[in-house]
């Protein structure tokens, strides 16, 4: 410990707390269901008469640039199963976070009937017949060489990535891209042409940085499954194309993850099928129609989902696939609940998780959106610790410094810090948290009416015991631990480009490496039209139970 006789914490104090709050740059909104007041995850926010837009994350917020919004009055902001809706930007205010509401546009489906001829029919009378799921997503994927371009095309895309622990984001990267794609008819990763190009990237400062947890991106260090019952595609070491192997649209016809396999061959046969509702996307009606993995009560890893599919040319305009354990099969009592506090059973349970959206531009199906999570756990290897604590003689006041980031709701009770000067307890007068890492502690009267020469303190005469103080992950002090988070990777589209192949004067990402090693291009266009999405704060809003 450390005795300071002139230190003031003024430095610390003006960088505390770094916030990614609203600025005069940015107009940052929020979508809800209007009946539930849900986030509506992932819906579509387009400038009215383009194709250019964002995609709002899974709690629904998003971005607009002043500087680009202010030429584009309207925005239509649409997702699966709501009304679409079109918002005057002048209505919105810079200085809030507006929240927008979508209403649901759903109907029923009862019992569903075409009408059919049969070679026994006269030919004034038609025989009905049931459509079941399954001749639905039979017909879809069918189809999918008809609805799916063949033809060279382009994503300009906002590219994330990073880990989320007890609710809290980790390790941001942020990029901005184009993904060119020579077709359905391609391999996405084999073909020479489906390339990536790198316009920007930035490992967002203003979110926790872990290294730990960074560098359990890649490698055993990261446990996902280890008895291959479900398998997960981890040899790779390209982060986005970790993501694309994981499309079960884009590869229907290869080999791609439990119980998936392959798309077009083993999807029907490996699950059950229920009719949910209509739902619609713009004036588009969809079949909703879930799922879950055939006899998975014997199975240690179940999976369960939902795909959409056009009423009218069977497009697959979306699936959601989930796998995750069996009740019966959960193991995690020896884990506890470090670092998952505040996240739902189901998703503790999740092995990984991916979400898939097309949209219809001029009659072909192309990417909207694309999310890939994964479970993992890792041993901590240098637990929660007090680094330092420091004494300022000046301002009579403790400072405490952590190895991590300290959760501020267990400062919350003074009888958890025990400070000492000689044998004798101090009374503790406030706790404030004024640094990620560093905590001040005001005593009542550190001398206890003792007549002290302030010159002749030493460092042992102060000491100091803590106790169920936890780090941002929800681990407490001094435990030796496992934490149990959550890898994502998402692309979100911000503009498409039909008929579009490489250029060769772009330096195009090497698939077998990190983006973290790829050359970033200098943009031959205002890269100012395309943005990030960043979370529109650090901590994820608690999931409800």
């Amino acid at each position: 410990m450390k005795v300071k006789y002139v230190f003031t914490f003024l430095c610390l104090i003006s960088v505390c707390a770094i916030s990614i709050a609203q600025n005069s740059n940015e107009i940052l909104c929020k979508v809800l269901d209007v009946e539930s007041k849900y986030p509506v995850s992932y819906a579509t926010i387009q400038f009215k008469g383009e194709q250019k837009g964002v995609i709002a994350d899974e709690d629904g917020g998003f971005r607009l640039p002043i500087e680009y919004v202010t030429s584009n009055v309207f925005v239509t902001i649409s997702s699966i199963g709501f009304e679409t809706l079109t918002v005057d930007i002048r209505t919105l205010d810079v200085s809030v976070l507006n929240t927008i509401y979508l209403k649901p546009k759903t109907e029923a489906l009862n019992e569903v009937l075409i009408i059919a001829q049969t070679k026994k029919n006269t030919k004034n009378s038609k025989a009905l017949t049931h459509i079941t799921p399954e001749s639905i997503i039979k017909e879809a994927i069918k189809k999918i060489p008809v609805n799916y371009p063949k033809a060279p095309h382009s994503y300009m895309a906002y590219y994330r990535d990073y880990q989320l622990v007890n609710n809290n984001y980790y390790n941001l990267n942020e990029f901005i891209l184009e993904t060119f794609d020579a077709g359905f008819q391609t391999s996405k990763f084999w073909f020479k042409n489906n390339v990536t190009a790198m316009y920007s990237y930035n490992r967002n400062k203003n979110y926790y940085q872990d290294s730990l947890l960074q560098k359990s991106v890649y490698g055993d260090s990261k446990i996902i499954n280890k008895d291959n019952s479900a398998i997960f595609i981890n040899t790779l070491s390209n982060e986005l194309e970790i993501l694309n192997v994981h499309n079960p649209i884009r590869n229907y016809n290869k080999l791609s993850f439990s119980f998936v396999d392959k798309f077009k061959d083993d999807f029907i046969n490996n699950h059950v099928f229920k009719f949910e509702k209509i739902k619609y996307i713009n004036d588009t009606p969809l079949y909703e129609i879930s799922f879950l993995s055939e006899n998975s009560d014997d199975k240690k890893f179940k999976a369960k989902g939902e795909i959409y599919i056009a009423k009218d040319d069977y497009s697959i305009y979306k699936i959601t696939y989930k796998i995750l354990e069996n009740e019966q099969f959960e193991q995690n009592k020896s884990l506890g609940n470090n670092g998952t506090n505040f996240q739902s059973e189901e998703r503790l349970r999740t092995l990984y998780e991916i979400n898939v959206e097309y949209k219809q531009v001029n009659n072909k199906m192309y990417l909207n959106y694309m999310t890939f999570n994964n479970r993992f756990i890792i041993k901590e290897p240098n637990p929660f610790r007090v680094v330092e604590l420091e004494f300022n003689v000046k301002d009579e006041v403790f400072y405490i410094t952590f190895n991590k980031p300290v959760d501020e709701s267990s400062l919350s009770k003074k009888s958890r810090f025990k400070l000492k000067y000689k044998t004798k307890k101090l009374t503790v007068k406030k706790i404030e948290l004024v640094d990620d890492k560093i905590v001040k502690v005001e005593v009542v009267d550190w001398t206890l009416g003792e007549n002290v020469n302030k010159k002749k303190i030493k460092s042992e005469d102060f000491s100091c015991e803590l106790k169920n103080i936890k780090d941002v992950s929800g681990v407490k002090l001094n435990k030796d631990t496992k934490l149990k988070g959550f890898q994502f990777r998402e692309f979100f589209t911000q503009e498409i480009f039909e008929n579009k192949e490489p250029v060769p004067n772009l330096i195009y990402v090497n698939k077998n490496l990190p983006l973290s090693a790829t050359y970033t291009n200098p943009p031959n266009f205002d890269i100012n039209t395309y943005w990030v999405n960043s979370p529109l704060k650090k901590t994820k809003d608690p999931i409800k139970i």
